[in-house]
């Protein structure tokens, strides 16, 4: 009789999780929908500021492993990279940190892959202890 209690929290476990990938989904949908007429009006502009462009980035940023909001985000940093080059600079690092870190094995920037590690010891020692 447990098993078939373990069973169906499970399913209904299981369920709630579909449930909540499907919600995902939906919202990555809308907000490539939503994003691009945006992004097309913004990088159609004579100018923006570099505060503009880099609100703009942190926008897309959070959904950039969604294809179409990486072509977003990518067209947004070949707009600027040439008025903005280290603001462009900044976030294509911070792409590569958090979607693509195999990329920064081996060059110069490798070291942006263990910034966070310190940070990371102080609290995992600060939960240990406690």
């Amino acid at each position: 009789m447990n098993d078939i209690s373990k069973d169906k929290d499970y399913q209904e476990f299981f369920a709630g999780i579909k449930e909540l990938a499907k919600g995902l989904m939906l919202i990555r949908e809308r907000a490539a929908i939503e994003y691009a007429p945006i992004v097309e009006e913004f990088c159609a502009r004579k100018h923006a500021t570099a505060n503009e462009v880099g609100r703009m980035l942190d926008y897309l940023f959070e959904l950039a492993d969604d294809e179409r909001i990486l072509l977003m985000y990518k067209k947004v940093c070949q707009r600027f990279v040439y008025e903005y080059p280290d603001t462009i600079n900044y976030y294509i690092m911070e792409y590569r940190k958090e979607y693509d870190r195999e990329s920064l094995i081996g060059i110069e920037y490798e070291y942006l892959l263990h910034e966070d590690d310190e940070l990371f010891d102080k609290e995992h020692k600060t939960i240990k202890t406690e």
